[in-house]
């Protein structure tokens, strides 16, 4: 019990050090509450600890720092009041550029997914799954943060997966081919079903039922693959070699399962982010090929890194759950 509530006390304090953080950056802060943050700071030897982390997590003080020296009357009375943790040995450029800079890059981040999802007819959100039946009669199973286009006519069934990931189960119709765009290159059902999943710039390919032809854009290669089977495509390495998929495993999602056998962590916290409504990652390199292996369930990310750093014997940092730091 007491180790439970040790763990509340010590979340608890990081959640108040990133609220002061926060409201430091913010640069509107009186005297009072620069006051009220001073008093906070030095009434316990963990707030000047995780406000310490916070700091360090985002590499930056010089910003808040001015901020403070605006107020000196307040500030000079605890002159040692900033160092705790160390915090003036960071030395680093302003938080002002630095923040500014970052919403230059979230802005251009966002702008081209969000004119890429107004085209979508279907779309999920993060954690969200549908499975949408089309006119033909051919069900499409979308997955978490995946977008899609449909364009039927009389000669054709022409889809456009632009994101994510999607299962198709196709209906028969030989007289309008069914073809699926994703990345760099297309899908063309021969049968029944497939799974299609965009990573970056890299298309994969797993045939769950009967066959596919798989061609890449601007190009004659063109790939045949069975039931079973698995590829890869890109723009630059082109068509893999096909090889023999886990099915069970590849489809799971659909299941509300992640099934991970032997996979290194890098790419098991890739997925996770996949299903996380924030942001994961490993900031010690030294982890990342550690192995994992086991199933997870896709609602309830945060307790799979939860899972992870158990069985792993790895640490994280929070800045409340939308930013989690795996670590040694």
């Amino acid at each position: 019990m007491k180790q439970a509530s040790d763990s509340r006390r010590i979340g608890a304090i990081q959640r108040e050090a990133t609220d002061w953080w926060v409201r430091l950056d913010s640069g509107e802060m009186d005297k009072q509450q620069l006051q009220a943050f001073e008093n906070w700071l030095a009434g316990d030897a963990a707030h000047a600890d995780a406000f310490a982390k916070v700091t360090r997590l985002w590499r930056e003080l010089d910003a808040i720092e001015a901020r403070i020296e605006q107020t000196k009357p307040v500030m000079q009375k605890t002159p040692s009041f900033w160092l705790p943790g160390g915090l003036r040995a960071f030395g680093l450029p302003g938080l002002a550029r630095w923040s500014a800079a970052l919403a230059v890059c979230c802005l251009l981040f966002w702008l081209s997914p969000f004119r890429m999802l107004l085209q979508a007819d279907y779309r999920t959100a993060i954690g969200e799954m549908r499975h949408i039946t089309l006119s033909d009669g051919s069900v499409v199973h979308l997955n978490s943060d995946s977008a899609l286009v449909i364009a039927f006519d009389a000669q054709g069934r022409q889809l456009d997966l632009l994101k994510g990931e999607a299962l198709f189960e196709v209906s028969p119709d030989r007289s309008r081919p069914f073809r699926v765009h994703a990345g760099h290159g297309s899908v063309t059902a021969l049968g029944t079903a497939f799974n299609i999943r965009l990573n970056d710039d890299e298309t994969q390919v797993t045939v769950t039922e009967h066959s596919v032809a798989v061609d890449l854009d601007n190009s004659n290669q063109t790939v045949k693959l069975e039931q079973g089977q698995q590829l890869d495509f890109d723009r630059k390495r082109g068509i893999s070699q096909s090889r023999m998929a886990d099915i069970h495993a590849i489809t799971a999602w659909q299941r509300g399962k992640l099934v991970f056998q032997n996979k290194p962590l890098g790419e098991v916290i890739a997925e996770l982010n996949r299903y996380h409504r924030g942001f994961l990652t490993i900031s010690d390199a030294s982890i990342a090929d550690r192995r994992v292996n086991g199933v997870f369930r896709t609602d309830d990310p945060l307790a799979v890194v939860g899972a992870l750093q158990s069985s792993l014997q790895i640490k994280s940092t929070r800045i409340s759950d939308y930013l989690i730091m795996l670590h040694h």
